[in-house]
């Protein structure tokens, strides 16, 4: 996608409009004609036009908003419908079969209704590396992939990460990890939650940590660039360390998740699994990611983590973290 120049946005004002296109007005006085396909974090609305590509509008720049076609609206109190939307003097109109009245900017986000499978998967791929030279060699490298598919009712993806620490002095190790969630979107910014997630490291003795959970969240806070959800449930624990035997519980699990979209992108959660069956052992994990734009969809990115575990098998520290720099890729 792009942003449109000045001078294009003139030249296609003059262009007949297509049927069952929404007319679009600018500040510059020009019009744009075309199907509105998204708009997310009431910022950048995207259109799809008759005589460009799919093209990026700032939403300060619209005026006004006329004739659009049936789009997914959510507003930033959690409020979702189903209409068509106009906009005049800042007064935004959804027509759902009666009449939703509000402010320009409490628009959170648009989506269109009628898009193709296709249209609602984005994925990335991370590649990074570190490397240390000294007494001993140490070699790094991360690699990390993922997918997600949003539609108007609920949201899923699927990620996966491993890094490899290659020594000379020293037995290789490997940590992998695998996260697939889904949510189903509810009134006033609840969604209803279900997530699988495994991990193994080699430098823990974690042969591997299942963990299937299900429970419920909140947008506690949802404006422009910013986000913050809590999140609540149970999860069963399936887990194996060297020379262990193999052990399952129930885990409660409460934590938080937030999103920056700033000049820097940043996602963050946290989150503590108080064990129902052992009274006296608490987990914890933390996961962050930063990234920054270099040019186009590729961005300079930073992962980091951290494992709490306040009754690790014997031989291992109560926390396991770890720092990674690469690029990312998204498409």
């Amino acid at each position: 996608m792009k942003s449109i120049p000045p001078f294009f946005l003139a030249l296609m004002a003059i262009f007949a409009p297509l049927a069952d296109s929404a007319e679009i007005n600018l500040t510059d006085g020009s019009v744009v004609y075309g199907t509105i396909l998204s708009m997310m974090d009431g910022d950048d609305l995207v259109v799809d036009t008759a005589h460009m590509d799919a093209v990026t509008i700032e939403w300060s720049s619209v005026v006004s908003v006329n004739d659009t076609q049936v789009v997914q609206v959510e507003l930033f109190d959690g409020r979702r419908v189903l209409g068509t939307i106009s906009l005049e003097k800042d007064v935004l109109l959804v027509d759902d079969g009666q009449t939703l009245v509000a402010n320009r900017n409490d628009l959170f986000s648009l989506a269109e209704v009628n898009e193709s499978f296709e249209e609602r998967i984005s994925a990335y791929t991370d590649l990074g590396s570190n490397f240390v030279r000294g007494n001993s060699r140490v070699t790094q490298v991360s690699l990390g992939a993922g997918v997600s598919y949003k539609s108007t009712k609920f949201e899923t993806g699927l990620r996966s990460s491993t890094i490899i620490n290659e020594q000379t002095e020293a037995e290789d190790t490997r940590r992998f990890t695998l996260n697939a969630d889904y949510t189903y979107n509810l009134p006033r910014g609840w969604g209803a939650l279900g997530y699988y997630q495994f991990e193994s490291d080699e430098q823990q003795g974690l042969d591997g940590r299942s963990l299937l959970g299900a429970g419920f969240g909140k947008r506690l806070i949802n404006l422009r660039g910013h986000r913050l959800e809590a999140i609540g449930g149970l999860a069963l624990n399936v887990e194996e360390f060297d020379q262990s035997p193999r052990n399952e519980s129930t885990e409660a699990f409460i934590g938080a998740r937030y999103r920056l979209r700033w000049f820097l992108d940043a996602d963050l959660s946290y989150t503590v699994y108080p064990n129902l069956e052992e009274s006296d052992r608490v987990r914890a994990e933390f996961n962050g990611s930063v990234g920054f734009d270099l040019l186009a969809d590729l961005d300079f990115k930073l992962t980091f983590y951290d494992r709490y575990d306040s009754r690790p098998p014997q031989g291992n520290k109560t926390n396991d973290n770890g720092l990674t720099m690469g690029l990312s890729w998204e498409f």
